[in-house]
């Protein structure tokens, strides 16, 4: 692709690119979806604009990055955006990953195995890039401008398709030894539970993840057990979701209810052992699930304040307000940092 120059023109300034303003490109590379946004120094969204497509998950490492690619690509087209008014490009993504050689290592539904994600951006762009795992960025995001703001020590969880964490200690994002950090999702809660992909038994994200609501509801609806749920779904296979489960318990379908107050449950366990271990100042909770707290959150802090040594209060648990776009916000607080650092 080559780089169009442009001269500020009346009709751009209303699209939202700006005179004498610098920007960062940013990306949320997903296992279901890519999203990509325009921001500006101030770590806004220009125009508030977010463009996604379907990930191309299993189609191979290159299809995938391309893929990944057009994302940003759109958002250079829609906003005819100038690349020497582009500070750097900032990626959330899937790991486990190497933040300081820009490396995937493994990524199952990317088919990325030691994949240099950092090199091929900077090849193509020639920007800095920064890459972090995508709940590190949203801790950072929480920490920086939504629900932790101001807090040192903070904790976001993602619980979607799976779970997962990124862990904020003294201001600064938690990597660990090998940037793996944070797999909030393995943590196991039953001793001989069921069994794990990776390995592992009893894993949380086996019992309250999107995936394991669709997949347990799957169950009980070939089971033949009676609900709104599979009422709605009307025998497609695609409607039993966290979403329609949702739906079916603001209409008061005890099996929507009981399935919620067991999510609830669940990962409560696990919430309280954060608390136990990092005596965090605030939870934050995202992810599609997340959605549907209002069913839950009540059990979900009962069972934090029941298992947690130390004393949990409500509002030390709370759930995401930046939802879809906190990965957005944390990629772009990310490559400003390490610009404002140097460190490129």
């Amino acid at each position: 692709m080559v780089w169009k120059k442009y001269k500020v023109t009346k009709k751009r300034k209303k699209r939202g690119i700006e005179e004498n303003m610098k920007y960062y490109l940013v990306m949320d590379i997903g296992g279901t979806k890519t999203s990509a946004a325009l921001f500006d120094e101030d770590n806004n969204i220009v125009d508030d604009y977010v463009y996604t497509n379907q990930s191309k998950t299993f189609s191979g490492e290159d299809a995938v990055y391309m893929n990944s690619k057009s994302a940003l690509d759109h958002i250079i087209q829609k906003f005819d955006v100038d690349m020497d008014d582009v500070l750097g490009i900032g990626v959330g993504c899937p790991g486990p990953l190497d933040t300081k050689t820009g490396v995937i290592i493994n990524a199952p539904l990317m088919r990325w195995k030691n994949f240099p994600l950092v090199d091929r951006l900077k090849a193509d762009y020639s920007k800095p890039v920064a890459m972090d795992n995508d709940c590190n960025v949203a801790s950072l995001a929480e920490q920086r401008f939504g629900l932790a703001k101001g807090k040192d020590n903070v904790v976001y969880i993602t619980i979607s398709t799976g779970i997962g964490s990124g862990i904020m200690l003294n201001g600064k994002i938690y990597r660990g030894k090998t940037d793996s950090a944070g797999e909030f999702g393995h943590m196991s809660i039953e001793d001989d539970g069921r069994q794990c992909p990776c390995g592992n038994k009893g894993c949380l994200e086996l019992y309250c993840s999107g995936t394991a609501i669709k997949d347990q509801m799957a169950i009980d609806a070939k089971n033949g057990v009676e609900s709104l749920v599979f009422e709605m779904a009307n025998g497609d296979e695609k409607l039993i979701t966290a979403k329609t489960l949702s739906e079916a318990a603001d209409k008061g379908d005890k099996y929507a209810l009981d399935m919620f107050e067991y999510i609830g449950e669940k990962f409560g366990y696990g919430i309280s052992n954060l608390f136990n271990i990092l005596d965090p100042d605030v939870v934050v909770i995202g992810g599609g699930v997340s959605k549907s707290s209002r069913h839950y959150a009540d059990t979900l802090r009962k069972t934090v304040k029941r298992r947690s040594i130390i004393k949990v209060t409500d509002d030390q648990i709370l759930f995401s307000e930046l939802c879809d776009q906190v990965v957005l916000y944390g990629a772009s607080f990310l490559i400003k940092d390490l610009i404002l650092k140097g460190e490129f």
